[in-house]
This record gives structure tokens, sequence and C-alpha cells, in this order.
């Protein structure tokens, strides 16, 4: 991929998940000790997550950056009652670590806490399977952090909730649930921001941990940070610090001094009374404080010991009160904020607006004139200026929608999604639907001095001051009002904590949604097709060409592009250095996903994971793939036992329309073979079986995974089948999960 700055290192769970040191677990009732991060290379003493970060050494050397998401748990989405707290599936098990041949007790550990601690909060369980893995082990942490810093990486630390109630929602879902504007929603909040001090941290050098001497039944959220920035000061420091990220429902939470002029203060600024964002600018000193006290001062020059808060892409510049007509900065504060020193979100802004059939406004406006002021007059709204033939695989096209298009020159005033039916284009096709204003494509226009409610103007919102905009009745609507707000215009750089696109058709369309059949937020994009698999099921049309064209887009528009700005003291417009893709996973591929050991292996085909991903080939005509120019040959591995098995089959195809139409394929003149491989072992090691393996199922993971593979000498000496992987089947997983064990691989459904 082209100039990948960095990643975000998933997946938060897994109570040894980072660890570069082997470990084992039983559980309370004596289950085990079964070992916890060898899954790739069972027989051996190199861990999961040093494997995964060799590889995104190998492959991305560009990488400079990697972001450890590490997470705590919350259990309910109103705020009066949600916990913050780290868990474990182990409560009441034990332990221990391989070192120099040798197992010992080596406790798991997470802010005072261990696995007899009483009054843990279990995690719940999702069809008879933990619903996550557990909060990672403290040691583990300092010894993640040390070991990427020793890689010579860029660290930013980034704590994450995840939330383990009804539907596992999103952390934005956290909300006051009854009337805000009142002093009851600003004492919910500061009960679930909590009471701990910095005097209640005590680094423990021995044990690499934090102990704790607050309350033990204190599970909020400054325990946790601050928690953490302790931590991290016992790693020997980060590079950049994430006070947390996405909580919408939290910082729109209005106090009962809020009004829509706000509190204008000696400064001549406005501020408005939002209980959260003022936690997280107390937040912001106590992590400042305890870098300080440690000499992890603030470094600007160099990227160093910096702390940031990331909003989420839809209200980063601000938030709309259904009540009252208009859009107030709400973050300003926050950002501006002496202790804060970047501007970040989490940057999931679409792409592109493309239908199915023949792409919609977007195809048909490909050569139409670019607007030539802002806003836009409702006739020039869909230029696009391109020369090229239209395609949503054109990078000039997706780049031209950074600062162009959806949520910069025009809107949706309604975006519902409809979950998956039948294509309303007429395609035949099972998509997820768009509904209102979007399915017709009826785009609205912005009015003069609203650049704040247009997400993507990045530009503007960093070279001007920021005004509440908001109707009072007197005929002029919803304009800029009021004294600005507190944030001085190109004083600190904006960088996206995240970014990324999942892996599946049209994701360009709306990068932010995923597909997560445990979750009452699984989606996928506007518009993005669904194929049927196995009996009558449905499951997203995977496209990694796609997901890698649009990383590249945003990469290189903000790097190499000519797009970004200076201002004063060299601050940069977008910082670059902690853009961080989301997402590569410290279970290293192909472990993960097809060895069916974690719950979430499910939602990696259409997720946003880079690693064990890759494009073949731009479609040439909508929805269509052809194959490569050149196939790959399978590799001839010094394993392989003496016999190789085919087996013919002719079938005949049933297709069964979302319509419910039903049509019948005559039989195949040609056969689909079954080919059965045996290896008596599989050597590992860079230049072992297993490694090639490896490296030619990855690269085959794109849209075509085509290959060869010899015929038997009695159907043609010298001539090859040309195969092809079917990702929907299982026999591919069980390929999978045999690459690393001795005993039969199988190939399966392959045609002549």
């Amino acid at each position: 991929m082209t100039g990948l700055l960095g990643v975000n290192l998933l997946p938060a769970t897994g109570e040894w998940v980072y660890d570069p040191i082997p470990h084992r677990a039983a559980q309370a009732n004596g289950a085990g000790p079964v070992t916890v991060n060898l899954n790739a290379a069972p027989a051996g003493t190199v861990t999961d997550y040093s494997i995964s970060i060799d590889r995104l050494q190998s492959q991305y050397p560009d990488c400079a950056t990697v972001s450890l998401v590490v997470a705590w748990f919350g259990n309910s989405t109103d705020v009066a009652r949600c916990e913050i707290y780290p868990s474990t599936n182990y409560i009441g098990g034990s332990s221990e670590r391989l070192v120099d041949g040798v197992w010992s007790s080596d406790p798991w550990r997470c802010s005072g806490l261990s696995l007899s601690s009483s009054g843990l909060i279990p995690i719940s369980e999702t069809n008879g399977a933990a619903s996550y893995g557990g909060t990672p082990s403290d040691p583990s942490i300092v010894r993640c952090l040390r070991d990427l810093k020793a890689r010579g990486f860029r660290v930013v630390f980034y704590p994450f909730i995840l939330m383990d109630c009804a539907g596992l929602p999103w952390r934005g879902r956290i909300t006051f649930v009854g009337a805000d504007i009142t002093a009851a929603a600003t004492t919910a909040i500061l009960n679930f921001l909590g009471d701990a001090t910095l005097a209640q941290f005590a680094v423990d050098s021995v044990n690499l941990t934090v102990n704790y001497s607050g309350p033990a039944s204190d599970w909020t959220y400054r325990r946790m940070i601050l928690h953490y920035a302790s931590l991290c000061v016992l790693a020997g420091g980060v590079d950049l610090f994430l006070l947390g990220s996405e909580f919408v429902g939290l910082e729109t939470v209005r106090g009962p001094q809020w009004t829509k002029a706000g509190a204008v203060g000696a400064a001549g600024t406005a501020t408005w009374d939002y209980p959260f964002v003022a936690g997280l600018g107390a937040l912001a000193s106590d992590v400042r404080t305890i870098f300080d006290n440690a000499g992890l001062s603030r470094d600007s020059g160099n990227l160093k010991n910096l702390i940031a808060y990331s909003a989420n892409w839809s209200n980063w510049m601000g938030v709309q009160h259904s009540d009252s007509a208009g859009q107030w900065p709400h973050l300003d504060a926050l950002y501006a904020h002496p202790d804060i020193d970047l501007v970040s979100f989490d940057n999931y802004l679409p792409l592109s607006d493309w239908t199915t059939g023949d792409g919609g406004l977007d195809a048909a406006n490909w050569c139409g004139s670019l607007p030539n002021q802002w806003p836009p007059s409702a006739s020039s709204i869909n230029g696009l200026g391109l020369t090229t033939p239209p395609s949503l695989y054109d990078k000039t096209y997706l780049k031209a929608n950074i600062e162009g298009g959806e949520k910069f020159s025009w809107f949706y005033d309604d975006s519902t999604s409809y979950g998956r039916g039948l294509d309303p284009r007429g395609s035949d096709l099972q998509v997820s639907l768009p509904g209102s204003d979007r399915l017709q494509q009826s785009r609205s226009t912005y009015s003069p001095g609203q650049q704040l409610l247009a997400n993507k103007q990045l530009r503007w919102w960093w070279n001007n001051p920021h005004q509440a905009i908001y109707d009072i009745g007197d005929g002029a609507g919803q304009i800029p009002r009021g004294p600005p707000s507190a944030w001085v215009p190109q004083s600190k750089s904006i960088t996206f904590a995240e970014f990324g696109f999942p892996t599946c058709d049209r994701s360009t369309n709306q990068p932010n949604v995923f597909y997560d059949p445990r979750s009452t937020e699984s989606a996928t994009p506007f518009w993005s097709i669904w194929d049927a698999s196995a009996g009558s099921a449905y499951s997203p049309r995977r496209d990694d060409l796609l997901a890698r064209l649009a990383l590249e887009a945003v990469i290189e528009y903000w790097t190499t592009d000519g797009k970004n700005e200076i201002g004063p003291g060299g601050i940069l417009m977008v910082q670059p250095a902690f853009m961080s893709a989301w997402n590569w996973d410290a279970r290293p591929f192909p472990a993960f996903p097809l060895l069916g050991v974690w719950a979430d292996g499910v939602d990696w085909p259409a997720g946003t994971w880079i690693d064990g991903k890759g494009p073949s080939v731009a479609p040439s005509a909508p929805d269509l793939a052809p194959p490569p120019p050149s196939v790959p040959i399978f590799p001839t591995l010094s394993g392989q036992s003496f016999s190789v098995h085919y087996r013919p089959s002719f079938r005949n195809r049933i297709a069964n329309h979302a319509s419910g139409r039903e049509t019948r394929a005559a039989s195949t003149t040609l056969a689909l073979w079954d080919i059965e491989l045996k290896f008596d072992i599989l050597g590992d090691g860079a230049a072992g079986d297993l490694a090639t393996l490896v490296s030619f199922y990855a690269s085959l993971a794109g849209a075509a995974n085509l290959f060869t593979f010899p015929l038997p000498a009695n159907l043609g000496a010298g001539a090859s089948l040309v195969c092809r992987f079917n990702d929907d089947r299982v026999d591919v997983e069980e390929f999978g999960r045999q690459l690393f064990a001795s005993g039969a691989v199988k190939i399966k459904n392959i045609r002549v």
C-alpha cells in the first residue's frame, strides 16, 4: 500500500494478546492450562503479537506509528447506570508465562486487580462463548509498549470502551436518558467520570503494573484514564496519549447553564455548558501532570508526550440539538485547552455516492464543471471535473470527494438505512437499502456561513474562528451568531486517530459502518451488495481493492498531493504522523480468522482489517472482476508426503434470485476437482514451508484468488489446473487451520 503511515493495533482485548512472552491460563474450575498467545506457531515460543508485528514491518516498511488499543468495558448506555471496568475470562483461575523453557506464575494484573480479586464484573457470553476477550494484563502492555519503541515505532496509547450489554452497542450510545439542561444531567456525567485522584495510583516497577488505592468499587472513567497514563510512564512514555474517542452521546449532554448564546468570558469568547467536555479538559490536565512529574514533558517539535481526544467524524465540528435549531462548536473548548496538543477525529467521512447499476449522479456528472464558489448553487453541486471514464475504482474520484461531494458541497436531509433488501434500482440484487432523499439522490445545498455544518470543511475550520449557528426567529434562519468560540485559527494540527474502510462492496459510500452479526450496530454501506451463500443466507460482498484504493487516496491526498497547509510556526493543518489506519491485528493472519478460536473471526471478510487482504484488479464492468493477467503457481513444499489425490465431480447448479425466481443451469462440461494434499511436516521460520504457505495464501486474498496446480501425469503431463479458492466455503477455513499442523491440507471446489 502506498505510504501506510500508521495502524491501530487490535483486538483491544485478550489478556496476553499483546505480549511478546508466551502465556497460558487455567479456569477457576481447573480446566487448562491452555496456551493463549501461541496460536500461529503452537510448537514454538514466538508469540502471535511478535509474528504479527514482524509481518507489519516486513509488508509495510514505511509504517512508523502503532496505536495500541486497550479496552475496558461499559455495561449500560444509560450514563447514570454505566460502570467502566476491566475484566477477564479467567476470574478465579491462574496464569503463567514461559521464560527460558520454564513456566512460572504470572498473574493477570490491572489497576490493583488480579484473577482472585472480589467484585470483578464478569464478561458476558454470546451463544455460549465469551462476548469478548479480557482486558490485557498490565505487564503485557508495558512489554508491548517497550517492544514497539525498541522496534523504532512512534507509539500512541488508545484507551477504548467496549459495551458489554444487550446488543453490544457502540460506546457513542452512552448518554443521559432524562432531560438535559438540568442539574441531574450534570450529576450523572460527573458520577460517570468519577473522583479518582492522582494520589491513588502508584507505579509498581517490579510487577509492571500500577496499583490503585481508591474504593474497590470505583468503576469510573477517570480511574481508567489515570491508571493508563501512569502505566505509560512505567513503560517509558508514549508519543501520544488519547483520552478516548467517539463519546458522542456524552459530549452532547447539556448542563443547566447551557444557553444558545453561551457564556462570554474575559477573553471575549463564548463557551457552552457541556459537562463531559469540561471533564475531558480536567483529565487532560491530570494526564499532563502525571507525565510532567515523570520528566515526560510535552515536546511538540518532536511529537512526544502529547495528549488528545478523538471525536467522531459526525460531530467533530459541532453538535446539532433537535430542540434548538442550530449547531454549536461544543468541542472547541477542549480543542483550545492548553493541555490538548492536537485536534483529532476518527475520519470515516464518505468518499463516494455510488449507486448500483450505472453509478447514479456521480457517474452522470463525472465530467461536469466543479463548483467555483462555496456554497455552490443547486445547479452546480454535482460536477466532479474528471476526465477519465467513470468508475468507482478511480482514485482521482475518491480524492475529489475528500474536499468535495457529500458533506462538503451538499448533503442529504435524511440518510436513513433500511437494512438489506431488494435493490430499488431493479438489479435483482440484495443491497443495503438507502431511504428517502438518499434513495432519490435528492441533494441539498448549504447556505452562506454554514461551513460549520459541513464536516469535510477541514480547511475552513482550521483557518477561521467559529461561531454557533442557530435560528432566533428573526427570519435570517440558521446563521453564525454571537462571539467566537475559544478556538484560535491555525493553532493546532488536525489528525485522524482512526480512518479506514471495510472490505465490502461500495465501502467508500459509508466507511463508518461495520458488519458484525452479534451487534445491533451491524450494517454495510449504502447500496452495497450482498451475495447468497450456503442455504438461503446472505453475506456482504467482499471487495479488498476499493478499500485499499480509498486508504491510499486519503494518505496521498494529505501527504504527497500538495493539499496540506503550513501555518505559523510550521504547524501543519493535517499532521500525518498520527494518521492511523483501522486496523492491524496482533493475531496474525491466517491464524486469525481461520482457526475459529476468536468470536470476531466472522467479521474479518467484510471488516476493516488490513492484514491478510489485498486487491486483485479493478472490475472492468459494474460488479464484475476479471482474472489477473498472470496466475501464480502453487508452491512446492518440502514437507509434502507421497501422494496427491484428485477427485473430479460434475454438478448441476440452481440459482435462487432475490425476487424469488429460480433458474437451473445445465450440467457443467468441466469438472470441479477436489484436490487433497498431505504434509508430514510444515517447517517454520523465515524460509520454511509455513512461511511460504502463509505468504502464498495472503497473496490470493483478493477478488480473483486464482492460481495453477499441476495435473496428474495420467491426465496430461506438464499441464496445469487453473484453480480458485472459494472463500465462501468452510473448506478454506480447514485449509487455514491445517497450515499449522501435520495432516491433510484440503483444497476443494477447484475448476479446471
